[in-house]
């Protein structure tokens, strides 16, 4: 499995900020940090063609969507990753109550005798 070094940007903003921001990544269903990405690329984009070496709007838009189902991914990686461990935890206890007790069987051998 090749492991992919992403950047990591701190960043501080105001409470309302940060509530907006919150409300509307809820509204999209995806998280803060994802939208924070969004806003970015769009007003990178916004910016390129304001000097006159932008894209068109599609482009911008298919980013945005991109963008969003990075985020999406990357989301649904981490829940399968959760389920995988949360099975494999299920398959050992099954495995433990399914392994006869040998210390309970000693014990009620020696009772009878």
């Amino acid at each position: 499995m090749r492991v992919i070094s992403i950047p990591t940007v701190h960043l501080s903003v105001p409470e309302q900020l940060y509530r907006e921001l919150r409300s509307k990544a809820e509204e999209l269903g995806i998280q803060i940090t994802d939208l924070i990405k969004v806003y970015v690329m769009m007003g990178l984009k916004k910016e390129l063609s304001i000097v006159g070496e932008g894209n068109s709007s599609s482009i911008d838009e298919l980013n945005s969507r991109i963008t969003y189902i990075e985020g999406r991914l990357s989301q649904i990686s981490k829940l399968i990753e959760s389920l995988i461990s949360k099975v494999s935890d299920l398959e050992s206890r099954i495995e433990e109550l399914e392994t006869p007790d040998i210390v309970s069987e000693v014990f009620t051998s020696r009772r009878k005798d």
